[in-house]
């Protein structure tokens, strides 16, 4: 059995020892209720479930710091009834300390079958687990929030999110080793993610940066109107014996028209995986969490936008479908780093080039395979493909190629399929 399709069921055994009676809270409506009753719940551990609908007020939070699995309701088509409004960061999970790296694992977090409407920065925060999975939620109209994080329009950064996974909103500077860790599964959600002003707003999908040893699974989420990436993975590093490992699968992804140029003017983009803040991670085995990518469907809909952004070594990247919309600055795949796999992708629609590989800073952009990337259904301002590192292959029909590097070659080869086994039956002898 696939380690991909156990993990839901490993969190749900390690979780089940400490479980206490389930707890159901009912909703009332009166902030100061709602806040205190669900707090209670998640103060004793184990199943808490939600009922009704819950008003957390303008700046109502709840913390977690014992196992819990926090369910709520749906309806007969798979919509959540249970709702929680407004909140700021509403479901918390802690670090004992921001500024320090936590001495022991965080708790074991399931979070599903809730909606979230008007909460102020992300409803969904999980700066400190040891395991979590958060399925089936919806998140809709979040208030964007000032973070501790300066940038160059101000001093600090309007910022919101459907889902924050590690240290990064509380302690900016870098990761803090331990932080979130064990196996991380986030399925099946809805998040809808526009704001007033994308162009001023740091605005995401999932985040998820700074994990140690994590084992995650990112699939079949519909992510709408992001205003900087839809999923960011960034900065992920490895554990012990080399433990650790994220897959983004069958995600559905819409970036907005117009998004912020923080940390740089690339953007609203799709999928940013990899190593950003330090690049030397994604150059290193001992750090490097290896990621593949497949099955997603992106459409990158701004001036700048970008489909995939990556920023590692050995990263797999297959059958993923991108539609550009039309953006001169806008780019379908961009690879910085070094011997990753790409084969049976999808690029349509206009911008600047379908791929791009290039260096940024550690990453090198060397011994690049790209098999096979469907090209019917775009057009390139400048060109198809740009190829600016060394010993890179491009395999199948590229008409329009542009090479800045070294050693770089294409292979025009024809996407196959085997004949069958034994087209001749058992009429022909075998050879001796």
């Amino acid at each position: 059995m696939s380690r991909f399709f156990i993990a839901p069921l490993l969190v749900l055994l390690l979780i089940a020892p400490a479980l206490a009676e389930d707890a159901v809270v009912t909703g009332t409506g009166d902030p100061a209720r709602d806040v205190a009753n669900v707090q209670a719940a998640l103060d004793k551990g184990g199943t808490v479930r939600l009922r009704g609908q819950f008003d957390f007020g303008a700046d109502g939070r709840v913390k977690i710091t014992k196992n819990v699995r926090i369910l709520g309701r749906l309806d007969g088509a798979g919509e959540p009834l249970t709702t929680i409004s407004g909140g700021d960061w509403t479901i918390y999970s802690p670090l004992p300390v921001d500024t320090a790296p936590p001495s022991q694992d965080g708790p074991l977090i399931v979070v599903r079958n809730l909606r979230f409407d008007g909460a102020t920065g992300t409803p969904l925060h999980f700066a400190y687990a040891g395991g979590l999975e958060i399925g089936g939620c919806v998140v809709t109209n979040v208030t964007p929030k000032d973070a501790a994080i300066t940038w160059s329009q101000g001093d600090s950064l309007p910022f919101q999110a459907g889902i924050v996974v590690g240290n990064r909103l509380v302690h900016s500077k870098g990761g803090l080793k331990g932080a979130v860790t064990g196996t991380v599964l986030i399925e099946h959600n809805r998040l809808e993610m526009i704001n007033d002003h994308p162009e001023e707003t740091a605005g995401y999908g999932v985040l998820a940066d700074w994990t140690t040893g994590a084992d995650m699974t990112i699939r079949d989420n519909e992510i709408n109107r992001t205003s900087r990436n839809g999923i960011e993975i960034l900065d992920n590093e490895l554990g012990v014996k080399d433990k650790g490992f994220i897959r983004i699968q069958s995600n559905r992804i819409s970036t907005d028209t117009e998004g912020i140029a923080y940390p740089n003017k690339f953007g609203p983009n799709g999928i940013v995986a990899g190593w950003y803040f330090d690049t030397s991670g994604g150059t290193d085995f001992t750090r490097n969490n290896r990621i593949v990518i497949t099955g997603n469907r992106i459409e990158g809909r701004g001036e700048n936008s970008i489909g995939l952004l990556l920023y590692a070594n050995d990263l797999t990247a297959t059958c993923n479908d991108i539609v550009m919309g039309g953006g001169r600055g806008a780019r379908g795949v961009v690879q910085t780093g070094s011997r990753g796999f790409f084969a049976n992708n999808r690029v349509r629609g206009r911008a600047n080039y379908a791929l791009f590989c290039y260096p940024f800073e550690s990453l090198t952009a060397t011994a690049n395979t790209f098999a096979w990337t469907e090209l019917g259904l775009f057009t390139g301002f400048k060109g198809q493909v740009l190829l600016g590192g060394r010993v890179n292959v491009v395999v199948g029909s590229v008409p329009s190629l542009i090479d800045h590097g070294q050693g770089n070659r294409v292979v025009d080869c024809e996407a196959c399929t085997l004949p069958e086994a034994d087209p001749e039956g058992d009429a022909r002898e075998p050879a001796n």
